[in-house]
């Protein structure tokens, strides 16, 4: 369930990684065996702990405006209303990632929906895979049901390329404000959404969101285990939609949480794990 977006790319730092390799394995294994998570309302969240996350969230980023401003607005989106923080820490506790969820109930033409935005996700490399972090969204189940009802989930992200392919193969498609195929209700939630989140950053004309920080690893290129005919077509896709991103520019997308997306979030789990084994 866990989204990025981008400083949203929660499924970049979840993919699997190689558990252990001949000189580390003990503590490689240890580590990932002791990783403990906690759900902390936005809102109570203390500044110490605010301030850990944006440290750790600063080992990921090419900053594009002034420590301090970034700081402010940091803090100014965790604290907002009905936001959700997920964090991880080690045996010795310290943080070594999280992300959060930011809730917000839409109705539009007599229907109902719940948007979940995941704004921030950043876990350190050596964690990415582990399974407390990819399960541990779901322990969220129970209190969104009981405070919202049960609504159609949608999940929107401002994605840069390598989260908008990773989103889009772990949930099959996703949609964006420039589709013609992205249905007309989903286009207007998404696009009311966007503009009240992204305010005087959001470019109209190209329906893309300015002044954003860019993920580090954005140039790397793919290692041969992933290439693939798919990712490549995929990357093409974002580039015809966002050709500027290098400059601090995203892309708003949106998925639908409904039974073909948990098949294919499933699918490709399976495959991550099998992938990961036989490196082991």
């Amino acid at each position: 369930m866990a989204l990025s977006g981008y400083g949203n790319v929660w499924q970049r730092h979840c993919l699997p990684t190689t558990l252990y390799d001949n000189k580390t394995k003990g503590t490689q294994y240890a580590m990932r065996a002791s990783l403990k998570s906690k759900i902390v309302s936005g809102e109570k969240c203390s500044e110490l702990v605010l301030q850990e996350m944006w440290r750790l969230r600063l080992d990921f980023l090419e900053l594009r405006m002034d420590r301090d401003d970034d700081w402010e607005y940091f803090k100014s989106v965790l604290r907002r209303p009905n936001t959700l923080l997920v964090l991880f820490r080690d045996s010795k506790k310290q943080l070594q990632g999280y992300f959060t969820f930011a809730f917000k109930p839409v109705e539009r033409d007599q229907r109902k929906a719940l948007i979940v935005h995941s704004k921030y996700y950043y876990v350190r490399p050596e964690y990415r895979g582990h399974p407390k972090i990819t399960s541990a969204a779901w322990r969220l189940w129970p209190g969104i049901i009981m405070r919202y009802g049960i609504k159609q989930l949608y999940f929107v992200a401002f994605a840069f390329p390598t989260s908008f392919v990773s989103l889009s193969r772990t949930f099959g498609s996703v949609m964006t404000l420039q589709s013609k195929q992205t249905p007309m209700w989903e286009h207007q939630t998404l696009l009311d959404y966007v503009r009240s989140e992204s305010e005087e950053n959001w470019d109209e004309t190209h329906q893309l969101i300015r002044n954003q920080n860019v993920p580090q690893g954005e140039h790397k290129p793919l290692s041969k285990a992933i290439r693939s005919n798919e990712i490549k077509s995929l990357q093409s896709l974002y580039l015809s939609l966002n050709p500027d991103w290098e400059q601090g520019v995203s892309l708003p997308i949106m998925m639908k949480f409904d039974w073909p997306t948990i098949k294919s979030v499933l699918k490709n789990n399976w495959r991550r794990v099998a992938r990961s084994g036989r490196k082991t």
